[in-house]
C-alpha cells in the first residue's frame, strides 16, 4: 500500500495547528511502508512546524486550518525559522551551518503529512530538490535512469501508483514531451502495437496555432510498462460513466467543489507532477539500501533533459482521400490474413507474412490519425474480430480493452453483434 492508494481523509479536517499535524503524523507512521527511521522523521517534521505555529514571525497561529497550513508562503515561513535552528527542541552548536539534506527530508515529510490531511486540492510545496551528494540527473546518464525503471519493471508486487510511475517515466524518458502534454494524451494517441505515440507539441509561448504533432518512438520498456498501466487503468475507471479515454487518470477519489470525484478521473498538469513526486518519494525511501539503487528524480522536468527522440511530423487532421487510400489497405490486408487463418495457415509462413503486411497497413493508417474504432471496424468487415485474429493483425490485447472502455460499445464487432 502506497500513500496515494491509502484512504487519504483520515484525519479529522476539524483539527488545527498542532493538533492536526500530530494526528497527521501518527496517521502516516501507521502505514505499512513507512520505516522506523522515516516515522521518526515525520515526527520530528510535525514537531518543528507545531512549534512554529506557536512563533510570531509564522503568518498563522495555533489554529490554523487544514487548507492554510500547506500553502506556499505558511510552509516558507516554517522552512525559513527551521533553518535559523529556533525549532530545536536542543539548540544545536552552530545553528547557522543548517544540512542541506534536513531541508529535502523536511519537504519529503511534508508531502506525506499533505496525504495524511487529503490536501492535495490546495496544498502548494516547494519544489524537491535533488539530494545534495547525488550528481544532478541531467548530467547523470540516460542508461542510469532506465536502469532504476527497468528494476522496478520486473518487480512483480509494484503497486498501482508504481506502476503509473513506472510508465510515466518511460514514456517521457523516451519522448521528452511535457507535463501538458502527457496529460492531454488519449488511447487514440497510442499505436495499435505501442511502439510508437501521437503527442500535440505546445512550446512554452508559442499559441495555439503553432502547435505541431509528432509521432514517437516508444522504448520496450515503455511498452512493458504500459502493459502493465492499462489494466491498472481499466480497475479505476469502474465507476467512471461515459467516455473515459484520457491515458492518465487517478488513483483515488476527491472532492472538488464540493462534489465527490471517483478514482480514474482524468490527471492534470499539476496533479501528474505530484503524483510522480509522492510515487518517487515513496519508491525512493522503499529502495534506499538496494545495492543497485540510485535515487530516481523528484520532479518530471528532470526527466526530459537530454531527451533527443527521433521524432516524425504528423498531419494535425488526417486528409480524406489519403485515409480512404489507407483505410482500403487496411481491408485488403485484413482479408488476405483472414482468409489464410481460416485455412487453417496459422504460423506459415504466407500467414506470417500477411501479418507484417496488416501491421504496417494498420500502423499507417493511425499515423495518418485514423482513428481505432474506425479501423477495428474495417477489420471486422474483412473478417477479423476476434482478440487472437486482431492481435495477429499488429493490436495490442489491453489497448482492445482499453478502446472498449472508451467507446462504450467498444470494438464495433460488439455493437454490430446487438443489431
Amino acid at each position: 500500500m502506497s500513500a496515494e492508494e491509502t484512504v487519504v481523509d483520515v484525519v479529522d479536517s476539524s483539527l488545527t495547528g498542532p493538533e492536526l499535524l500530530a494526528a497527521a503524523a501518527a496517521e502516516v507512521a501507521s502505514w505499512p511502508f513507512i520505516s522506523p527511521s522515516r516515522a521518526r522523521q515525520v515526527k520530528w517534521v510535525a514537531g518543528e512546524y507545531s512549534r512554529a505555529l506557536a512563533l510570531a514571525e509564522h503568518p498563522l497561529g495555533e489554529k490554523a486550518v487544514v487548507e492554510e497550513v500547506f500553502t506556499r508562503g505558511p510552509v516558507d515561513a516554517y522552512l525559513r525559522l527551521a533553518r535559523t535552528g529556533r525549532l530545536r527542541v536542543r539548540q544545536a552548536a552552530d545553528p547557522s551551518k543548517a544540512s542541506d539534506n534536513s531541508e529535502q527530508i523536511r519537504l519529503e515529510v511534508l508531502r506525506l503529512l499533505v496525504t495524511a490531511c487529503g490536501a492535495e486540492d490546495f496544498a502548494d510545496l516547494p519544489p524537491q530538490p535533488d539530494p545534495p551528494s547525488k550528481q544532478p540527473v541531467a548530467k547523470r546518464p540516460r542508461a542510469l535512469l532506465r536502469a532504476q525503471l527497468t528494476e522496478l519493471a520486473d518487480a512483480p508486487d509494484a503497486r498501482t501508483g508504481q506502476l503509473r510511475m513506472l510508465a510515466v517515466g518511460a514514456v517521457v524518458s523516451d519522448t521528452g514531451i511535457r507535463a501538458g502534454e502527457m496529460c492531454a494524451l488519449t488511447t487514440e494517441d497510442l499505436s495499435p502495437t505501442l511502439e510508437e505515440l501521437r503527442a500535440v507539441r505546445r512550446p512554452q509561448g508559442w499559441s495555439e496555432s503553432e502547435a505541431y504533432t509528432e509521432l514517437l518512438p516508444l522504448s520496450g520498456l515503455s511498452r512493458a510498462a504500459l502493459k502493465r498501466w492499462l489494466p491498472e487503468r481499466q480497475l479505476l475507471l469502474t465507476r467512471i460513466g461515459g467516455t473515459a479515454t484520457a491515458l492518465w487518470v487517478s488513483l483515488h477519489g476527491n472532492h472538488h467543489d464540493g462534489q465527490a470525484v471517483p478514482a480514474g478521473t482524468p490527471l492534470m498538469p499539476r496533479g501528474l507532477a505530484r503524483a510522480w513526486t509522492r510515487a518517487v518519494t515513496e519508491t525512493n525511501i522503499e529502495m534506499a539500501g538496494q545495492p543497485s539503487w540510485e535515487p530516481l528524480p523528484t520532479r518530471m522536468e528532470q526527466l526530459r533533459r537530454g531527451v533527443k527522440p527521433k521524432a516524425v511530423a504528423a498531419p494535425r487532421q488526417p486528409d480524406a482521400e489519403k485515409a480512404a487510400v489507407l483505410l482500403d489497405d487496411v481491408a485488403a490486408r485484413g482479408r488476405a490474413l483472414a482468409e489464410l487463418r481460416r485455412a487453417g495457415e496459422e504460423n506459415s509462413t504466407a500467414e506470417l507474412q500477411a501479418r507484417i503486411a496488416a501491421r504496417q497497413a494498420v500502423r499507417d493508417a493511425w499515423a495518418e490519425g485514423i482513428e481505432h474504432t474506425v479501423q477495428l471496424s474495417v477489420l471486422a468487415e474483412a473478417g477479423l474480430t476476434g482478440e487472437a485474429a486482431l492481435a495477429a493483425s499488429g493490436w495490442e490485447p489491453v489497448l482492445l480493452t482499453a478502446i472498449d472502455r472508451g467507446r462504450g460499445w467498444g470494438r464495433p464487432s460488439k455493437a454490430a453483434a446487438a443489431h
